[in-house]
């Protein structure tokens, strides 16, 4: 067990996964403080947060909470993605190019799309709806020459909308996913007139948490049997030289990466057959999205390297296993997640902490019962034994209350024999205790913070899908954690909480003060957020942090609470940290409008304005 007299910032960093992965932006002060630091510049939440007060508390739309947004890490993973296919086609000699490609519908906001547009003057853009094609045309003004992917599914108004652009000289792709796209595509099109798309069904499996996105049973793609339909059709109406892309995508977070190498191959071996059929201005794979963020900072540091590796070596795998010399095709990638996710925090002050069990200061009239009890614990010598004594406590001194008085007696016993069977776990020091359900119980935190937020707006994915988002507090990072806690939001749904914490693999438990575990032998999903100073929290805020993918687009106004305020930061070219209000709170009357109450005269957001 972790020594809690030499804990330092280190310790907090390992805990809490800072300054490495995707969340190298994130570090620690000397004091214990949660900074944000770009180019060697640092800037604390405590900071931020006072400044955006200062500056911005009396304008509309103001909360204690906001969204922070941060457009220079969003070109901060262009230039990594870039920089990784690089040195990989440099390394091996590859002789294909390579082309990143951001899709919109991970996150459409403005200040999102404009940087990935200011960040590489040929990145492209890919669309999969009409909407979004509309937005991208605003977006890329007259750049033209970006190439610009259309999927999703394709009605003769989109296409016809598609056929405008080409006119005004835009760079488009179509895809093709079904036989009758491609023949509403033939209505439309004269060959040679446009550049399509041949989007297939990866016939593989991958590992991952939407890897339904491949296989045959995929939404998305031709059949193997519709795709041969779709080569004779385009054949013989001319538009073999159209073809210039075939396009497979096996999910999004793919954390196993090398599943990209088979991929990869697939793909490949795809690309030869296809030009073999007479499509000789096939040149591109565009091969998806599925880059994975690593939102628990235990993954490999190199992962976007490792990507790029698997998808290079797996091409050229497949060309060694060609006959002849072989044309290396371009690479496309569509990633949007691995661009967008560090882009935006959610910084959400504590209102109020709330403890589970009554305060023990008061038990002189207990003291006798639960010392019986300590000295049962003080003989056992295994985790059986320990767990037999708390299934014992609870049937002989846990009988059902008689009054509200006797209940409340019996939460203070509880609580304090709950402190003295996780110390007895502790100083086992076994690794037995893991995935022991009752052990997790007696870990359960006792303490509830409650949150000026919605997960159901801010962290929307988190109920729909369990995805895990690092949460931190921003201060006392630099003591041995108190305690932990549970994140809760001010919605009237139990789904509305965020206290899962990925607790790494340290070869050891790390303990808080506690004894609740911080840490892991092996790394392991638990529930539960440190916090060094229980006493601090209230007012103080945690930030949850990955937050620029997906979550703005499928944000939900549960309860009428809608969008936090939105604050940007930037560091300019003299190393000086810039906050700019962008928007307050959506207030009740816009919320009430949505849902279909108008004329109501409310300026207020429906966000608590907590103790000033």
């Amino acid at each position: 067990m972790q020594n809690m007299q030499n804990w330092t910032t280190d310790d907090a960093k390992v805990v809490y996964g800072l300054n490495k992965n995707d969340l190298h932006f994130l570090n620690i002060t000397e004091e214990g403080n949660l900074c944000i630091e770009l180019n060697g510049k640092r800037i604390t939440i405590e900071d931020l947060v006072n400044r955006v007060h200062h500056e911005d508390g009396m304008k509309k739309g103001y909360t204690s909470s906001f969204t922070l947004r941060m457009p220079q890490l969003i070109t901060y993973q262009i230039l990594k993605l870039k920089r990784s296919f690089q040195k990989l086609i440099d390394d091996l000699d590859y002789e294909g190019d390579f082309c990143g490609i951001y899709p919109v519908k991970v996150n459409q906001r403005k200040d999102c799309v404009v940087p990935v547009i200011m960040s590489d003057p040929n990145y492209g853009i890919e669309a999969g709806t009409k909407a979004e094609l509309h937005l991208i045309r605003e977006v890329v003004g007259e750049e033209k020459h970006r190439l610009i992917i259309c999927n999703g599914a394709k009605d003769p108004e989109y296409l016809s909308t598609i056929e405008e652009f080409t006119r005004d000289g835009y760079n488009i792709g179509i895809s093709i996913e079904s036989v009758d796209e491609a023949n509403r595509v033939l209505d439309i099109f004269e060959p040679n007139e446009i550049n399509l798309v041949l989007r297939l069904k990866p016939y593989l499996t991958v590992r991952g948490h939407w890897s339904h996105s491949a296989g045959r049973d995929s939404k998305f793609g031709l059949s193997i049997h519709d795709l041969f339909d779709v080569v004779d059709l385009l054949k013989s109406n001319g538009f073999e030289n159209s073809v210039t892309t075939i396009l497979g995508h096996v999910g999004s977070q793919i954390t196993a990466i090398e599943d990209f190498r088979k991929f990869s191959r697939f793909m490949t071996r795809t690309f030869y057959e296809i030009r073999d059929m007479g499509f000789g201005n096939l040149d591109i794979i565009d091969f998806g999205g599925g880059l994975p963020i690593d939102y628990t900072s235990s993954h490999p540091p190199n992962m976007m390297e490792l990507y790029a590796t698997a998808i290079i070596e797996g091409i050229m795998d497949e060309m060694n296993n060609q006959i002849g010399e072989r044309k290396a095709p371009d690479i496309m990638i569509e990633s949007g997640r691995g661009i967008t996710a560090l882009s935006s925090l959610v910084l959400v002050e504590a209102l109020e902490v709330r403890c589970v069990y009554p305060s023990v200061d008061d038990l002189p009239q207990l003291r006798k019962h639960l010392e019986a009890w300590i000295s049962k614990l003080t003989a056992a010598t295994s985790l059986k034994e320990i767990l037999d004594i708390w299934e014992e406590f609870l049937s002989e001194s846990m009988p059902e209350a008689r009054s509200l008085s006797e209940l409340k007696e019996q939460e203070k016993l509880r609580g304090a024999f709950r402190s003295e069977i996780r110390r007895h776990i502790a100083d086992l020091g076994v690794d037995s205790v893991i995935a022991n359900p009752v052990v997790e119980e007696l870990w359960h935190p006792e303490h509830i913070v409650v949150g000026n937020f919605s997960v159901f707006n801010s962290a929307g994915d988190h109920v729909l899908v369990k995805q895990h988002f690092p949460i931190l507090p921003v201060r006392d990072l630099h003591v041995m954690p108190e305690t932990t806690v549970r994140l809760v939001d001010i919605t009237c749904d139990s789904d509305g909480e965020i206290s899962q914490f990925h607790r790494k693999g340290t070869g050891e438990i790390w303990y808080t003060q506690d004894y609740r575990p911080l840490t892991m032998p092996v790394e392991r999903m638990g529930v539960g957020i440190p916090v060094g100073k229980l006493g601090n929290v209230k007012g103080s805020h945690f930030v949850i942090a990955l937050t620029g993918a997906y979550q703005d687009v499928i944000e939900m106004d549960h309860n009428l609470l809608g969008d936090l305020p939105d604050v940007e930061l930037l560091l300019d070219k003299d190393g000086k940290w810039e906050t700019r209000w962008m928007a307050g709170a959506q207030n009740m009357e816009e919320i009430l409008e949505d849902v279909g109450y108008f004329g109501l005269d409310i300026d207020e957001d429906p966000y608590m304005s907590g103790d000033d």
